[in-house]
């Protein structure tokens, strides 16, 4: 557990301006930590010259920033799993540090990444003969003994995997705007919708077997045209890699789209993603004639395949009150 004390502060790191997933459920842990009695802010922390401020996406959290942090024993510094110097720099050395993964493959992106261009560079060199340049690995993590939180059941497994033990799992939850957008008056259409930046050529294989099908790729759309698509939508295709608990699939079962998933990551997972195991498949050539006859299967006899994903859809609506409880299991007032 973390203890906050009644004059503890609790920063949240986040890019300043930046809007995606991982800065969303930052948000979202700061609004619901301030409803529930604790004193949270964002800590807004950029290497360049962008301005410190809340993206509009952000705003209805009502959560206020910082762009310092007083660096004392008594406060407590969230850190997301792509964003680990504050391990290591003097300027953090007193504060209580947390890691939430948010993701597993962008750690191993991000570490992975950042150890090849910094031993490219001359000073790594240097500076190795009297300080050596340090780096959020998992064994330093582990030597550091810094609270660990899982975010899916996918970054728990693997950190337990590690030898981290999380001291609890929070996710995030989808906010009320998406579900406001969510029209069951909409007449479904035989449309698959997909999302090319996730996907790869595996599903490109798929598409050229069912040439005779409306295949709807979505990109570079807005929040409401991604809505407005959704809510025509029979089917919902998904063979990418899911690094953690992926927004798009959640916002089309919300949607009451039929879905066929991959088995790469958080999607493997019941815990994450609790749908029948008929609907997810391994990127495998031999599957693919077992996936083209779910996808007219789920076309065809739509008003039957929905029924199968009820189980999921509640766990959905139930995302809000399953992240206080979970808050409230991880953070306590001391």
């Amino acid at each position: 557990m973390i203890i906050a004390y009644p004059n503890s502060i609790i920063y949240l790191l986040c890019a300043p301006n930046f809007a995606t997933g991982g800065p969303e459920a930052l948000h979202q842990l700061a609004h619901h930590l301030n409803r529930l009695g604790f004193r949270a802010v964002m800590y807004y922390r950029s290497e360049g010259n962008e301005a410190n401020t809340v993206h509009p996406f952000y705003v209805k959290y009502d959560v206020p920033y910082v762009t310092s942090l007083e660096n004392s024993a008594n406060n407590i510094l969230i850190l997301p799993e792509t964003t680990l110097d504050p391990l290591f720099e003097e300027q953090f050395s007193e504060i209580r540090k947390v890691i939430w993964w948010l993701s597993v493959t962008n750690y191993y992106l991000q570490i992975n990444t950042k150890i090849r261009r910094t031993k490219r560079k001359l000073y790594y060199w240097l500076r190795k003969l009297y300080k050596p340049v340090q780096f959020a690995s998992i064994e330093n993590i582990k030597a550091l003994k810094v609270p660990n939180i899982a975010h899916s059941h996918f970054s728990k497994v693997h950190l337990q995997a590690q030898g981290i033990t999380p001291i609890g799992q929070i996710s995030d939850y989808m906010n009320r705007t998406f579900f406001e957008l969510f029209d069951p008056k909409i007449e479904k259409e035989d449309f698959i919708i997909y999302n090319p930046k996730k996907n790869d050529q595996f599903l490109d294989g798929i598409i050229e077997l069912c040439p005779d099908l409306n295949w709807m790729p979505l990109i570079n759309l807005t929040p409401q045209e991604v809505a407005k698509w959704m809510n025509k939508a029979k089917l919902y295709i998904d063979f990418g890699y899911h690094p953690g608990k992926e927004r798009m699939p959640r916002e089309s079962c919300i949607m009451n789209c039929c879905m066929i998933i991959g088995k790469d990551g958080s999607a493997v997972y019941a815990e994450d993603m609790p749908i029948p195991e008929k609907y997810r498949f391994e990127k495998k050539d031999e599957n693919k004639a077992k996936i083209v006859e779910m996808i007219y299967n789920c076309l065809n006899n739509y008003s039957e395949e929905l029924k199968n994903f009820a189980d999921y859809r509640a766990v959905l609506f139930n995302e809000e009150n399953k992240f206080i409880e979970d808050i409230n299991k991880v953070f306590i007032k001391g």
